[in-house]
């Protein structure tokens, strides 16, 4: 039966929207924990949710920002993916057709698979309503697909790659007591958290202001989202240990399936050793060994994950602009303007800003 769009708070929303990502499996990036969390740290604009109901039940959900007359997702280069959650594609359709019903100068969506409902329905509902829209590729996140048993794996690795993760377990060995841990969360959480975040801050993070303990905002969203990921049985915190002093440390989701490595650092002081390497290697073939079905890196495709996998996922930024006066402003600003500012600021940041 045909459905109807609706408009509300995530407080209204919060429990269906959990009841419909439990019954479509959703990643944890599209449940209201993760943006919930997302939003309490970085928001822009009033957090709304959109819906598709049918009958008794919400069939779709679209959480946006709203602010000055564009919709956007709430999501930034914390975020690995996002998207509607939907029963179907015809509920994706109806959730698309909603957003740019209500979007006066953009809709602006980030971190889409082109693999998942969403992003197919967004540009078919513009073309459909008249809209002009901007597609792009904004990262390619490594992954490993966990497949066949995990000598053959790695086998298909690099010779000389395969020799240096022997060479580093030794030498790692050979210096005392070596423990590769993974906790849940459901005891002592912040002091792991902090044990941890130390860690990923080594080095040039925190020289940067990129790690975790930089920046107050991101700290509480990671601490928000692993209390949250915790209370599901979510939450994997993986050490790696020497004579029980932490030297690497993953923050990670397991869900669905799938392991996902949100953060991650070692002990820059003992960077000859290896550890992020050796916790890598661990953790993949701890997915073999539990039958996961991938290892998901995430983020840009950097030198040290290709030399796990070649392969990646895309994810895609699309914009849409609806033929008003504000709209068409907005699509030539972003098809002309803001492209060339961006060219001549290329440079100052590792990761290219969509």
């Amino acid at each position: 039966m045909a459905g109807h769009d609706i408009q509300g708070s995530p407080d209204e929303l919060r429990e269906e929207w959990d009841s419909l990502a439990d019954r479509t499996d959703a990643p944890p990036f599209l449940r209201p924990g993760w943006i919930e969390a997302w939003h309490r740290a970085f928001g822009r604009g009033e957090l709304t949710v959109l819906a598709v109901r049918r009958d008794d039940r919400v069939a779709g959900v679209l959480p946006v920002q709203s602010a000055r007359g564009a919709l956007a997702s709430p999501t930034d280069w914390h975020t690995p993916l996002f998207g509607p959650v939907v029963e179907d594609r015809e509920a994706a359709g109806e959730i698309a057709r909603a957003l740019l019903a209500r979007a006066r100068r953009r809709a602006d969506l980030w971190f889409l698979s082109p693999g998942s409902p969403g992003l197919d329905e967004c540009a078919a509902a513009a073309d459909e309503a008249g809209f002009r829209r901007i597609v792009r590729t904004i990262a390619l996140a490594p992954y490993v697909p966990v497949e066949g048993p995990f000598e053959e794996y790695m086998g298909g690795l690099d010779r000389k790659f395969r020799k240096e993760i022997g060479r580093l377990w030794r030498r790692l060995e050979d210096r005392g007591a070596v423990e590769v841990g993974y906790e849940d969360g459901s005891e002592g959480l912040d002091g792991l958290l902090t044990e941890g975040f130390r860690l990923e801050g080594s080095g040039w993070k925190e020289e940067a202001g990129t790690a975790i303990l930089s920046d107050p905002r991101v700290e509480r969203f990671y601490r928000d989202v692993a209390r949250w990921a915790a209370e599901r049985g979510w939450l994997r915190l993986a050490f790696l240990r020497l004579d029980g002093r932490p030297i690497a440390f993953d923050m990670c989701l397991e869900q669905g399936g799938a392991f996902y490595v949100l953060k991650g650092g070692f002990d820059v002081e003992e960077r000859k050793l290896g550890p992020g390497t050796l916790l890598t290697h661990h953790g993949i073939e701890r997915a073999f060994e539990r039958g996961l079905s991938s290892y998901e890196l995430l983020g840009q495709a950097d030198d040290y994950k290709r030399s796990w996998t070649s392969l990646t996922r895309e994810r895609v930024r699309v914009q849409v602009f609806p033929r008003s006066p504000a709209g068409t402003a907005e699509y030539l600003a972003w098809s002309y303007g803001r492209p060339l500012v961006k060219r001549l600021s290329s440079g100052s940041s590792s990761s290219p800003s969509p």
